[in-house]
C-alpha cells in the first residue's frame, strides 16, 4: 500500500491551523499545506468552495487523509492519524 499525502487548508493567522501543522510536524507527517488567505482571489474563492462542500461548513483547518476530513484541532483524531501514518513506514 503506497503512503497516502495528508492536505491542510488553513488560514496563515488561524492559532488552531498553526498548532495542527506543528503537531504534525512534530509527529513526523509530511502535508501540503494550502493558506487560503494567501491565494489570489479567484484561487481562493474556488477553494472556499471546495472545503464547504467537503465539510458543510466555513471553518479551518481541514486536514484531508485519504478519505478521511478532520475538520480543527482534534488531538484525538490526530493521533490516530500520526498512527496510521506511522504504520505505512514499518
Amino acid at each position: 500500500m503506497t503512503d497516502v499525502k495528508v492536505k491542510i487548508y488553513a488560514l496563515s493567522t488561524c492559532p488552531y491551523c498553526k498548532r495542527t501543522i506543528a503537531f504534525l510536524k512534530e509527529n513526523g507527517v509530511n502535508m501540503d499545506v494550502v493558506f487560503i488567505d494567501e491565494l489570489p482571489k479567484d484561487k481562493r474563492e474556488k477553494i472556499i468552495s471546495e472545503v464547504y462542500e467537503l465539510t458543510g461548513m466555513y471553518a479551518v483547518p481541514v486536514i484531508l487523509y485519504g478519505d478521511r476530513v478532520i475538520v480543527g484541532f482534534k488531538e484525538d483524531e490526530l493521533k490516530k492519524l500520526v498512527e496510521e501514518k506511522n504504520e505505512f513506514k514499518h
